[in-house]
């Protein structure tokens, strides 16, 4: 089903969903955004159980796109769907952030060579808006704004890649990343990860392959240092 324009709404305690017409974007997809915002953000933490039912009453939608968004994110990894029980927010493991970016450098090196290369002219265009939104952020020092930067950053990236499989597999370990990031940042890594992405950002924008791979490993060089001076705290 595709519906048009959809915004989220607060409502009191509740959010509506209200529809409008002139938006391609499936409820699921809007559903979906929303709940993967909440949970990479500790709006629902980790560990806490969640109830189809509650979560469209939360949202007034129907319970089909509410199953549709948490399939998604239980195949992202952000939720685990119980039988019988209920649906839990999957905990954070350390470990398991290792192994991830170990994976994704390879995969992320890739796309970025690739996005260098086969973007047109409009979405360098984008993307060089989206490196001055992630720099904006770094300079008034606002960690949220970084967070939605990054957000859109990693979203048009995949994009521009042209490739559905390395996107697909972007796409799965962005959120995990995302929310690692969220609960164990601490206000000096904002400017090193801003910088390292608005540098991959720019590249990409200057249509320079090999300027996009450098700066993809040396992001990934700083996320890999990141983690591993978490396990150390």
């Amino acid at each position: 089903m595709k519906l048009k324009n959809t915004e989220l709404k607060n409502t009191g305690k509740k959010k509506r969903l209200v529809l409008q017409k002139t938006d391609i974007i499936s409820l699921a997809d809007k559903v979906y955004a929303e709940l993967e915002e909440m949970i990479v953000t500790l709006q629902f933490k980790p560990g806490q159980m969640l109830s189809e039912s509650e979560l469209g009453e939360m949202l007034q939608v129907s319970r089909t796109p509410i199953g549709e968004a948490l399939q998604r994110l239980a195949r992202e990894g952000l939720v685990n769907i119980l039988p019988r029980r209920g649906i839990v927010v999957t905990e954070i493991n350390i470990a398991d952030q290792l192994k991830l970016l170990e994976f994704r450098c390879v995969v992320s090196r890739f796309a970025a060579g690739s996005a260098a290369r086969r973007s047109s002219d409009e979405e360098r265009k984008q993307m060089q808006a989206i490196a001055d939104q992630l720099l904006g952020a770094v300079k008034t020092r606002d960690g949220h704004a970084l967070l939605q930067a990054d957000k859109a950053f990693h979203d048009h990236f995949s994009t521009c890649v042209r490739n559905e499989f390395a996107s697909r597999a972007l796409d799965s370990l962005d959120s995990l990343s995302r929310r690692f990031w969220f609960v164990y940042h601490q206000s000096q890594d904002d400017a090193e990860s801003g910088k390292l992405h608005a540098n991959l950002a720019l590249a990409i924008s200057n249509g320079d392959s090999k300027a996009a791979e450098r700066a993809s490993d040396e992001l990934f060089e700083s996320l890999e240092k990141f983690v591993h001076q978490t396990l150390k705290r």
